[in-house]
């Protein structure tokens, strides 16, 4: 792994120039780790996603995380990078977080995807990067005290809901906005937009009290599915313990 100089550290030498050099030795010192491009392209990428790391200005990821970097070569899709932020301590405790730049996989330029959210998904995405360092910024006093956001056992409700609709444990579950996720059915391939909320008093503008269901605590509507049926949980348990006992044939 690259030496773990904080992130402040790290700013301090991308001003001063120190990793302006396209060699090898000044790219790991900056922390790269692994790369599938050309060796002298990556001063030029560094540049490029280091533009995130030089927007943080949250005390508590300058001064008690390091960042590395992964020049990444996916199935389907051209190269891009991330950066990886990691607490100084060694210990992650859901505080680790990924930054990628221009990644095939996702929806927008910027994904943030956190250890907290899960790695299914990113927690907030979008396609200017002035929004996306205001938000890592904004979850620094989060990550310091240990906070576990509301959204959290929103995704966790959503997340439920589409399994019950008989979807993978694997579904990918996107958060769009305040209380309003999204996912794209493997079963018929046709996007879901999946409201969730604590309290009815809270719920958002279009969320159907009336066909909500009550899940992990929460109350949980789907307008694309309003009106039909939700399998109940214990018999899809039973189903699957009556597939595992059924003989091979």
């Amino acid at each position: 792994m690259p030496d773990e100089m904080s992130v402040r550290q790290w700013q301090e030498k991308f001003r001063a120039g120190a990793f302006a050099r396209s060699d090898i030795t000044t790219q790991c010192e900056a922390g790269w780790y692994d790369w599938f491009c050309q060796d002298h392209a990556l001063a030029g990428r560094l540049k490029k996603i280091g533009r995130v790391v030089m927007g943080i200005t949250d005390p508590f990821i300058l001064d008690n995380y390091y960042v590395w970097f992964k020049n990444n070569c996916p199935l389907d899709g051209p190269l891009y990078d991330d950066a990886r932020f990691e607490p100084l301590s060694g210990e992650r405790d859901g505080k680790y977080f990924v930054v990628s730049l221009d990644s095939p996989h996702e929806r927008f330029k910027w994904a943030l995807v956190t250890e907290r959210y899960g790695f299914d998904a990113p927690e907030f995405d979008c396609r200017d990067i002035r929004e996306m360092v205001k938000y890592i910024n904004s979850i620094g006093p989060e990550l310091q005290q240990g906070v576990i956001p509301p959204f959290i056992a929103e995704k966790v409700a959503v997340t439920a809901y589409a399994q019950r609709r008989g979807e993978p444990e694997s579904i990918h579950i996107y958060r769009d906005w305040n209380h309003h996720y999204s996912y794209t059915s493997w079963r018929d391939r046709r996007k879901r937009t999946v409201m969730a909320v604590t309290s009815l008093e809270d719920a958002p503008v279009g969320f159907v009290s009336e066909q909500a269901h009550s899940i992990k605590g929460m109350y949980v509507y789907c307008p694309e599915d309003a009106g039909i049926p939700l399998a109940d949980p214990m018999l899809q348990t039973a189903n699957k313990s009556q597939k595992r006992k059924e003989p091979e044939r």
